[in-house]
């Protein structure tokens, strides 16, 4: 089956084009337009240049992905749009895209949970992941870690109560002028030898709860920059940032780890933006390599937003929902499922599950 694939949530317009079901499953072709030059300044996304962005690069980039692939709209068995989470103009844009092409061509469309496709991710390549499976989402939105006995039942162990883990690199960043978006700068800039420099404490929920919280990381680094003078271009940054990326990689891998110990499990999957990061994928293969359990993380040019999960999510969905009703009405970004536990609604109205 070939499903293409539309993603536009938050800064990124990308269009996908995979083989599902064949024996032969593969990416074909993909095409994403980055906006990051156009939000650096402003050192974080700007919603309304995001959505525009989006509207004038959509059209173009399918035709783009359709000519290299070598195939033609009428070849398409399937459409997957994100339906969300994300910045509600920006999925507008591909959702009343696909829903465009939907009307026109008779393509069924299905909409696919954002969070739940980048766990998705983790399979592209991987048939061999086997449930049930701790999933770690850490981006610049979530920090999630869920259970899930099958694609569609997944339960959510704990999320972060304040700020994502991205988000508070892009703080921090930007705050010490290391330019848009933090992420990538922080993997760039650490130094190991200097990531002991500065002390930051290990976040602690009082009510026991096995949440996460990140925004007092923010702070004490905007604390730290603060009682020790130190602005943009000072040379302590390094190791400030190194310090604080340690330690945050720190806190994730534990509760990665004690979530593993406590639930029968045949595997890990760690995917989202965030697990791009190099320190985070070394220290996580590290942390499972001698208790056994397989860790899956998905390529890095699968790990930040991409259409690719997205038609790979939506194959799924279709498999699992053969008798559902796929015409495009039913889709909006309004009203959603909660990490796509829910299926669309059946043909006979009732919802699917």
């Amino acid at each position: 089956m070939l499903v293409m694939g539309f993603e536009s949530s938050c800064d990124e317009t990308a269009v996908a084009l995979v083989e599902r079901g064949c024996g032969n499953d593969r990416v074909i072709s993909e095409k994403i337009k980055s906006q990051v030059d156009l939000h650096a300044r402003f050192g974080g996304v700007v919603p309304e240049i995001a959505s525009r962005t989006h509207y004038e690069s959509i059209d173009l980039l399918t035709t783009t992905v359709l000519e290299e692939s070598g195939k033609k709209l009428e070849e398409v068995e399937l459409l997957s749009v994100t339906s969300g989470p994300g910045l509600i103009g920006s999925l507008l844009i591909a959702l009343s895209f696909a829903k465009g092409l939907a009307f026109r061509t008779g393509i069924p469309l299905v909409g696919v949970d954002h969070v739940a496709a980048h766990i998705e991710a983790a399979f592209i390549g991987r048939p061999q992941i086997r449930f049930p499976l701790l999933a770690l989402v850490v981006s610049g939105g979530h920090t999630t870690l869920f259970h899930l006995t099958s694609r569609f039942d997944i339960r959510v162990l704990a999320r972060t109560r304040d700020d994502a883990a991205g988000e508070v690199m892009d703080k921090v960043a930007r705050h010490l002028g290391l330019g848009y978006p933090g992420g990538p700068v922080l993997d760039r800039t650490y130094d190991p030898e200097r990531a002991k420099e500065f002390a930051f404490s290990l976040p602690r929920m009082s009510d026991g709860s096995a949440d996460f919280s990140f925004s007092g990381y923010k702070a004490a680094a905007l604390r730290l920059a603060r009682n020790h003078a130190i602005a943009p271009g000072d040379p302590r940054i390094p190791g400030l940032t190194s310090s604080l990326l340690s330690s945050m990689v720190g806190y994730l891998v534990r509760a990665l780890v004690n979530a593993a110990e406590q639930h029968d499990i045949n595997g890990v999957v760690v995917a989202g933006g965030v697990s791009r990061n190099t320190l985070l994928r070394r220290r996580l293969a590290d942390a499972f390599d001698k208790p056994g359990i397989p860790l899956y993380m998905p390529e890095p040019e699968y790990c930040t937003d991409n259409a690719a999960m997205i038609a790979w999510r939506g194959y799924e969905v279709m498999r699992a929902h053969p008798d559902a009703d796929y015409s495009p009405g039913y889709l909006n970004a309004y009203s959603r499922s909660d990490c796509g536990r829910r299926g669309p609604t059946k043909k006979n109205g009732s919802q699917s599950s």
